[in-house]
């Protein structure tokens, strides 16, 4: 078995596109902790390959990589929680879906795991 991906469709909730993209930019600007917070999660078995967005209010796409043993379930859990993609704010759905390999073919990323 191995690392497991994932296409991720985030959706805005009404009224939190501003914010969060406030919070974003903030978090990845000199000494806003992103690095930490990517080296955090690759600790704990998630790494985000891309982030994908179309316009500022949405949608946005995002491929992440989970390590082995880590269920769908899981993944969903740390998508919509405090580490995931939200800041704490609640502002996307995460729509999460595993990608079948075995269709693609290959991953689409080297896989970190």
């Amino acid at each position: 078995m191995a690392s497991k991906f994932f296409v991720v469709h985030h959706e805005f909730r009404a009224g939190k596109a501003q914010l969060w993209w406030q919070s974003a930019q903030a978090a990845m600007a000199p000494g806003g902790g992103w690095d930490e917070a990517v080296a955090k999660n690759l600790d704990a078995g998630f790494y985000n390959h891309c982030f994908c967005p179309i316009s500022p209010e949405g949608p946005a796409y995002c491929i992440w990589e989970v390590r082995e043993g880590i269920s769908a379930e899981h993944f969903q859990e740390f998508i919509d929680g405090p580490n995931g993609v939200n800041f704490g704010l609640g502002a996307w759905m995460n729509i999460c879906r595993e990608i079948n390999l075995e269709l693609a073919g290959t991953p689409p990323y080297p896989r970190k795991f």
